[in-house]
């Protein structure tokens, strides 16, 4: 495999030379380079490879919690399970025994993915701030967080930090309060040969980015050029989307969280082709993040599902083929940037708020819709 150009001198003639944006707070573990030493540091972690990127670094999940087998699994294919019983209809019947299995875990298992697209990584400096909660206590900066914690230990959490670990290496902007738009949207979606940025969203009637096309090879893809995100039906998938499937087939968790970034409109509207209970259950995860940072003071920029780009279109991306090949509910949130006022100091604390209330969710009704926790499945 040849990479596409990292011609990194076309960034710096737009932007300046590149190393005054590597210094950032030691809590502001967003990259590999500057995370490495707190990884190895984790004590309670299982640590765990679960793939290579086309380019051959290691895709690395994190474990937290107990491993509850799942029992009485029967079928790999949830369509094959839901399919097998069509007769009376009932639209609430969507966790078959012979996929799902015959009990149900005592504590849900969420699985925080970062890093699809490498520098969207507010919600990776989240997840790893959230280990340090679990082992210490406190989050990288010595705050408590007693409630996350509490919330946490209720449930078996999968911290994956970079999915496209290609991209996370390729990013150059280590403090998001630095860098301004639209140096951060050049590294983000690349420079041309002849110096002009290249533009979201018209990157994506491109796929894979040839290497003709390319000078300064974005962040938003892997060293092959293939953005992720949409790497779902080719008949030779990314390496990369090979091991995310095989993982979580295998652990079929409750919810999957995938972290992006933009403006900060967090959990937006559910997928097309995702179940009507998993679509409502994610409209009120959403609704209650939003106003959650609302009521602490931090900007949330509400989607307006009227006008959305795409709304109504039936496209299919790798949120929604979390569902259809693990079963799991994906939640979808855009975290921000930063460059709307906020500081790696509130970013994180977005990132953690976030998850609090996605966990408090998982403890009290559990992320599985008419399946609540008190209703749970006899163990045979």
């Amino acid at each position: 495999m040849k990479p596409l150009h990292h011609n990194r001198k076309l960034l710096e003639e737009k932007f300046g030379l590149l190393e005054k944006h590597r210094e950032a707070p030691a809590f502001w573990v967003s990259t590999p380079e500057r995370s490495g030493a707190f990884i190895d540091s984790l004590k309670q972690a299982s640590k765990r490879v679960i793939g290579k990127s086309v380019a051959g670094r290691d895709i690395l999940a994190l474990e937290y919690g107990v491993d509850e087998p799942i029992v009485g699994v029967t079928s790999e294919s949830l369509h094959s399970s839901i399919a097998c019983q069509i007769a009376p209809c009932d639209p609430t019947r969507i966790f078959p025994e012979s996929f799902y299995g015959s009990s149900q875990r005592e504590r849900p298992m969420v699985v925080l993915q970062g890093g699809i697209h490498g520098g969207e990584y507010t919600g990776t400096v989240a997840a790893l701030n959230l280990c340090a909660i679990l082992e210490t206590g406190k989050d990288l900066r010595g705050k408590a967080w007693p409630e996350l914690e509490r919330l946490a230990r209720g449930l078996r959490i999968v911290v994956i930090p970079w999915l496209n670990p290609d991209a996370a290496w390729r990013w150059e902007f280590a403090n998001p309060e630095t860098s301004d738009r639209e140096a951060a949207m050049a590294n983000t979606h690349g420079i041309a040969p002849n110096g002009d940025i290249i533009r979201y969203e018209n990157h994506k009637a491109f796929w894979p980015l040839r290497q003709e096309a390319v000078g300064f090879l974005g962040s938003y893809f892997n060293d092959a050029g293939v953005n992720l995100q949409y790497d779902v039906f080719q008949e030779d998938p990314q390496p990369e989307t090979r091991a995310w499937m095989t993982y979580y087939r295998e652990l079929r968790p409750d919810a999957v969280v995938v972290f992006h970034c933009n403006d900060g409109t967090l959990i937006g509207p559910p997928e097309y082709y995702l179940p009507e209970g998993h679509q409502h259950l994610c409209s009120r995860i959403g609704g209650a993040v939003h106003n959650r940072l609302l009521r602490e003071g931090l900007h949330a920029r509400r989607l307006s599902w009227a006008d959305l780009p795409g709304m109504g279109k039936p496209f299919f991306n790798q949120i929604s083929a979390i569902y259809h090949v693990s079963g799991a509910l994906p939640l979808m949130i855009e975290l921000p940037y930063g460059f709307n006022g906020y500081t790696c100091e509130t970013l994180l604390d977005a990132g953690l708020l976030s998850l609090e209330e996605i966990f408090f969710t998982a403890n009290v009704d559990g992320l599985r819709p008419y399946m609540t926790r008190a209703k749970k499945k006899k163990t045979p």
